[in-house]
């Protein structure tokens, strides 16, 4: 199943750069990171980081960033990027991962995931992998497609985001919809939810 995912993911690698809505994307979410937090000097785990759009806009102003995606074609195009501070990762996340990888031995002070946890098979399992991965005080910030069905492919609810950060520890968790993509299918609100590790 899981080399599947990856190899179609693999696929759109090539256009995913040249696609307008991804660039878009990126820069609306790191607007709006920029509103809730200072990221100046900060260690970052990229999840599902994909070419490294949001990473790319981030690279300057954190200390480093690990950024991970198990489609090893996006992966080869965030290293022709060749971004100074930031060390990739092709690979699904997983708790062996986390024990073997040097790159995940130091906890981050902050995690983002970009367009990724709404399609995860355990949405609340990998929150609870990504928050062991995070320092004390430390941010998971996440941004999804928003759905208002719970059984919906596409997306994720507020309401199933907000009982995944309680359920998990979250602390002052903040979740809304801050813009809007646009596109020939239709307006497509996105979720964005911050909690910090207490």
């Amino acid at each position: 199943m899981e080399s599947i995912l990856s190899n179609e993911w693999d696929e759109y690698a090539e256009n995913w750069d040249v696609d307008p809505t991804v660039e878009e994307y990126a820069k609306n979410a790191f607007s709006e990171l920029l509103k809730n937090i200072n990221i100046n000097g900060l260690t970052v785990l990229d999840f599902g980081c994909g070419t490294g759009a949001l990473t790319q806009l981030m690279s300057p102003t954190v200390k480093s960033i690990v950024a991970i995606d198990p489609s090893s074609e996006m992966i080869k195009h965030l290293d022709k990027k060749a971004l100074h501070n930031v060390s990739s990762i092709s690979d699904y996340l997983s708790k062996e991962l986390v024990q073997n990888l040097p790159e995940l031995e130091n906890k981050f002070d902050l995690i983002v995931a970009s367009s990724v946890c709404g399609f995860l098979p355990d949405y609340e399992a990998t929150l609870s992998l990504l928050k062991s991965l995070i320092k004390e005080d430390g941010v998971f910030v996440q941004w999804d497609w928003l759905s208002n069905d719970d059984s919906s492919d596409m997306g994720l609810s507020e309401k199933r985001v907000k009982q995944a950060f309680v359920a998990n520890g979250f602390v002052n968790t903040k979740v809304n919809s801050p813009f809007i993509m646009r596109s020939s299918k239709g307006n497509m609100p996105v979720l964005m939810a911050v909690g910090k590790k207490a």
